[in-house]
């Protein structure tokens, strides 16, 4: 099943958020949000209707726990469908409401199929991908989906804890292109919102240091540029940083599950 609403004309650019009803998720649509209203872009929702749990249906072992009455009941086709198009209305309403709030222009879509590859094909023609933090393995800070996008995906990934999506910024840079990339996004970002913006080198000349710290002073964002010399001593650094935002390049993206605030991983 496809369905389709959209409140305004397609825009070229757009920023992708994959929905479903955690709060996580919500989090992430309105960080999405922020960002489609700050660079101008199109808002995009899309909920996977999973097909992995229609699969369950019907087979001995296709069995849910009950949230009120904590009983096991076998999983059900027919239910599962009704259960799937409450949450489309209940996520095109939210998604109404955000994109309203922040004078967007906005589009939902809702397909079926195996959740990481949707969101994965849906990402690849959009600037940004947005998605929740927290999967539902026990244990794990960083769900299945948004470790596959980090991994796999061209584009920026915005990984949402519950908070919003501002400055301060703190950004890595290694030296590769993804940090580049990185800079520029941070930069764009910090310019936008008025806001600070850290820069943490690793491994860097001095030369570097200043060119960085060069381009920073000519968009006039207030900043610092600090050196370090181990990925351990900049992990502990990140690992502190709670309030605002940290961006870090696809090459450091197993840095993800020690940082405690939102991340944008760069490609």
């Amino acid at each position: 099943m496809t369905e389709a609403e959209q409140s305004q004309p397609l825009a070229t650019d757009h920023i992708l958020v994959a929905l479903d009803t955690s709060p996580n998720s919500t989090a992430a649509l309105m960080a999405a949000a922020e960002l489609a209203a700050a660079l101008h872009m199109e808002l995009r929702g899309l909920f996977v209707e999973d097909i992995n749990l229609l699969h369950l249906c019907g087979l001995p072992f296709g069995l849910e726990i009950g949230s009120f009455t904590a009983k096991p009941r076998r999983l059900e086709q027919a239910q599962m469908e009704r259960d799937f198009r409450i949450q489309a209305t209940v996520l095109r309403k939210t998604m109404a409401d955000i994109a309203g709030q922040r004078r967007v222009s906005w589009s939902f879509k809702v397909v079926r199929g195996v959740v990481t590859q949707e969101v994965l094909n849906a990402g690849s023609s959009a600037h940004m991908v947005s998605l929740g933090r927290i999967g539902r393995t026990p244990g794990k800070k960083i769900g299945s989906t948004a470790q596959a996008l980090v991994r796999n995906t061209r584009r920026p990934v915005i990984v949402q804890m519950r908070k919003p999506l501002e400055g301060p910024f703190l950004a890595a840079y290694t030296g590769d292109e993804s940090s580049e990339n990185t800079l520029r996004l941070a930069m764009q970002l910090a310019s936008s919102r008025n806001s600070r913006l850290d820069v943490m080198l690793l491994n860097q000349s001095e030369e570097k240091r200043a060119e960085i710290a060069q381009q920073l002073a000519e968009q006039a964002i207030e900043s610092n540029v600090y050196a370090a010399r181990s990925s351990s001593a900049l992990i502990g650094i990140f690992g502190q940083f709670t309030l605002g935002t940290v961006l870090l390049p696809a090459t450091a993206a197993e840095w993800l599950d020690e940082m405690e605030t939102n991340v944008i991983v760069v490609p």
